[in-house]
């Protein structure tokens, strides 16, 4: 599958639609596959902190939590 041609076609086929309903559902679409600019600077975020070696394994997690639910 050539994906360039495929797009194109696509595009040519949004140019082309009069049915509302379908266009509505495409930006549905797009709206559920979208991540917001706070959700990616969030993503970046922890990618670098795994590169910088700041992570914390799950058992780490789990204790730090349970100390702090338990005081209250």
């Amino acid at each position: 599958m050539d994906i360039t041609v495929e797009k194109e076609n696509i595009l040519r086929w949004i140019n082309n639609l009069k049915d509302e309903k379908i266009i509505e559902k495409i930006l549905d679409l797009k709206e559920e596959i979208e991540i917001s600019d706070f959700e990616n600077q969030i993503i970046q975020k922890g990618l670098k902190d795994i590169e910088l070696g700041k992570v914390s394994s799950h058992k780490e997690v789990m204790e730090r939590f349970s100390k702090k639910f338990e005081s209250k």
